[in-house]
């Protein structure tokens, strides 16, 4: 009789667990930008201590990754700095890089597609083409910026570039 209740406390213990898991957010907030989770895409906190947050989603057994990291007025570099840093990560570009400036709403984007170059950290440990890389930059060196980031195989990429973009300007269109 003892194990037989030990073993419904366990069941009940798991289904406690279970229901305790927090619901996904609708939207949640980095710096000065509001974020709406998209469709399909899974949030969460990283641990690393430098991103402030990630959207995950695999896609045809791809794991794909949004990440977002904040940094405050002076940090992180200049905007020009992290676009040169992002195409710094490719060996060589399929065509040139694709960089939209919007100043009214302090937003850049960039799309970048080529190999990958081996060993850049957070990257992949060897050369890889056909990889696709899409960026934003929101705020300004006043205010800060909040740079998104997805990358990873260009054919499961492009299928979630338009998620991407529509993340990207509804934030940059709530942004003060």
């Amino acid at each position: 009789m003892k194990a037989l209740l030990l073993g419904l406390a366990g069941i009940w213990a798991s289904a406690g667990a279970i229901a305790e898991t927090p619901p996904q957010p609708v939207a949640f907030r980095i710096g000065l930008a509001r974020f709406e989770r998209p469709e399909g895409w899974k949030f969460s906190r990283p641990a690393d201590g430098i991103r402030a947050a990630l959207l995950e989603k695999t896609v045809a057994s791809t794991p794909l990754c949004i990440t977002f990291t904040r940094f405050p007025p002076g940090g992180g570099g200049s905007l020009e700095a992290n676009l040169d840093r992002w195409r710094g990560q490719f060996l060589s570009l399929d065509s040139p890089a694709d960089v939209i400036r919007q100043t009214d709403i302090h937003r850049t984007t960039v799309r970048l597609a080529g190999t990958m170059k081996g060993g850049v950290p957070g990257g992949p440990s060897r050369d890889t083409p056909g990889t696709m890389l899409l960026g934003a930059i929101l705020g300004s060196p006043e205010d800060g910026f909040v740079v998104v980031k997805l990358a990873g195989p260009a054919t499961m990429v492009a299928r979630e570039e338009k998620v991407f973009r529509e993340l990207v300007a509804k934030a940059a269109d709530q942004t003060p």
